[in-house]
């Protein structure tokens, strides 16, 4: 993980070039300039990367009732590592059960497999389950059963959210902590030992309550949960997951903050009268607590991509925090831009990647994941845009750029590889580049992501560091581009080591092939 002592070395490569974005104009070049010269240094080495991912996100309830051709073809594109951006993570949700009451977007509300106490009807939710063959037949290895909300009966109020609730501390009902963590086990036992092999799924995480900091009052499912009712469900969770013999791990807090990281809330303790967040340090410090997880904490980058305000001062605190826990690693497991209107271009898509960029290399995150996989709405929440609504609507696909920049990471950094250091430049402001580097340490393969927001192209030269130098001189990369003309192309051979042009607003992915 990244130590204190690398913060203001990161700062300078997470800050380089960071500039406000124009449009989807791609300028003329401008006559060459000087290359960047970035070098590569493999005995740096920071996290081991877990995997990248996007969840199901009540939407595939409606888009798994597609045609077959449809559906397979939004598999494919998120899950293929050939054609498409290659998932290596995909989160699976449990719904509460469908409330009309507080919520009347249809896509926001899911059934549940719950029928009665102890009784479930494995028939339910077939859509969303039809993504999940679909991700475990493309080689998924790595999946996390997602909830919003305990299931309707196991709420005070009898639905998924808080309604008119301004009090309570949380929706779960008092005492329902062991009722609810049976729930939760009993449907992961379930795809454990499932009579159909193409759903049997060892889920490898659960997460059972969702930015817990927020009021969740209407709209779609959600739950708040003070520390204490944190700390409650997740004891007894992890006391049936011992009972019944799963291997299955606790993620949480799922912070919808950053800095709710690393302090209190204030605004939530005022409305409810208890301690909210302060998550790394109350989970990490607590020995109780800490035995419920498995050394990996989790938090949503929402609202933190303003610049200089938020991008860089909240994560250097979380890395600053997370040095002091230096056996435990952190994923940013959610994130879009809240805001209004589709953006199917390259605007949103560096903002995006700048995003993720610092995600990895200012924090140290070893997992990034989105939020909707698919979306219909008029907002920025979607890898794969549709019109669809109803039965009879036309089932059309929609990719955006912010899906293959995600692509240009999730596609190649694979399971187990090392993020190591990369200095670059020379220079404060690299004129919009900004560069981070992983290794396969099982076969030596070395994966570079350029992010280039400047409106001309860049010339760079990549080069190692020590005793990899003469190694490096005959690596052969190829590059791979997402822009306003392309969407994670092949372009052939990059001759990295004597320069290379990245194109104007672009993300590129440098992958070395094997000799």
């Amino acid at each position: 993980m990244i130590q204190a002592a690398r913060i203001n070395s990161l700062l300078t490569l997470a800050c380089a070039g960071i500039l406000t974005l124009a449009n989807d104009a791609v300028a003329a070049d401008a006559p060459p300039a000087p290359a960047q010269v970035f070098t590569l240094v493999p005995g740096i080495r920071h996290q081991t990367m877990d995997n990248f991912g996007a969840n199901d996100a009540w939407s595939l309830q409606k888009i798994g009732a597609w045609s077959e051709t449809n559906k397979q073809r939004i598999a494919e594109i998120l899950f293929s590592t050939n054609t498409g951006i290659g998932l290596s993570c995909w989160r699976f949700n449990l719904g509460a059960g469908i409330n009309h009451a507080t919520i009347d977007n249809d896509w926001r509300t899911v059934e549940t497999f719950e029928t009665a106490a102890g009784q479930y009807d494995w028939t339910h939710q077939a859509n969303e389950r039809w993504f999940l063959r679909a991700a475990k037949a493309y080689g998924i290895q790595q999946f996390a059963a997602t909830v919003y909300s305990p299931p309707l009966r196991l709420t005070r109020n009898g639905l998924s959210n808080l309604g008119d609730d301004k009090v309570s501390t949380t929706n779960l009902k008092p005492g329902a902590e062991d009722a609810f963590a049976t729930y939760l086990t009993d449907i992961l036992a379930h795809f454990r030992t499932n009579a159909d092999p193409a759903e049997r799924i060892d889920f490898n995480y659960i997460l059972p309550v969702n930015e817990p900091q927020w009021d969740w009052v209407a709209r779609q499912e959600g739950n708040r949960a003070a520390n204490a009712d944190l700390k409650r469900i997740y004891l007894a969770l992890k006391h049936r997951l011992i009972a019944t013999g799963l291997p299955t791990a606790i993620l949480g807090p799922e912070s919808g903050s950053i800095p709710d990281m690393y302090q209190l809330d204030a605004e939530a303790r005022q409305k409810w009268h208890a301690d909210y967040g302060n998550y790394l340090h109350t989970i990490c410090d607590d020995p109780a607590l800490a035995a419920c997880f498995n050394g990996i904490l989790t938090y949503h980058s929402y609202w933190s991509d303003q610049m200089p305000k938020k991008l860089l001062p909240d994560r250097l605190q979380l890395g600053r925090a997370l040095a002091t826990h230096p056996h435990w690693r952190l994923w940013q497991s959610e994130y879009c831009i809240m805001e209004s209107g589709r953006d199917l271009g390259m605007r949103s898509a560096l903002r995006v990647a700048r995003i993720i960029h610092c995600d990895l290399t200012v924090v140290g995150a070893s997992a990034w994941q989105w939020w909707e996989a698919v979306a219909n709405e008029d907002f920025k929440s979607g890898l794969i845009y549709t019109d669809y609504e109803q039965p009879g609507d036309p089932e059309n696909i929609l990719d955006s750029k912010i899906l293959w920049v995600l692509g240009n990471y999730s596609r190649f950094i694979r399971p187990g590889m090392i993020r190591i250091e990369l200095h670059g430049g020379g220079q404060p402001d690299l004129n919009g580049t900004m560069g981070s580097a992983y290794l396969n340490p099982q076969n030596g393969q070395l994966v570079v992501v350029f992010v280039n927001e400047a409106d001309t192209s860049v010339n760079i030269r990549l080069n190692a560091s020590g005793s990899s130098q003469e190694q490096f001189a005959t690596t052969r990369f190829t590059a791979y581009t997402t822009s306003a003309q392309k969407s994670l192309a092949a372009d052939g051979l990059a001759d990295v080591a004597h320069g290379y042009a990245l194109p104007p607003r672009s993300v590129v992915t440098l992958v070395s092939n094997p000799d």
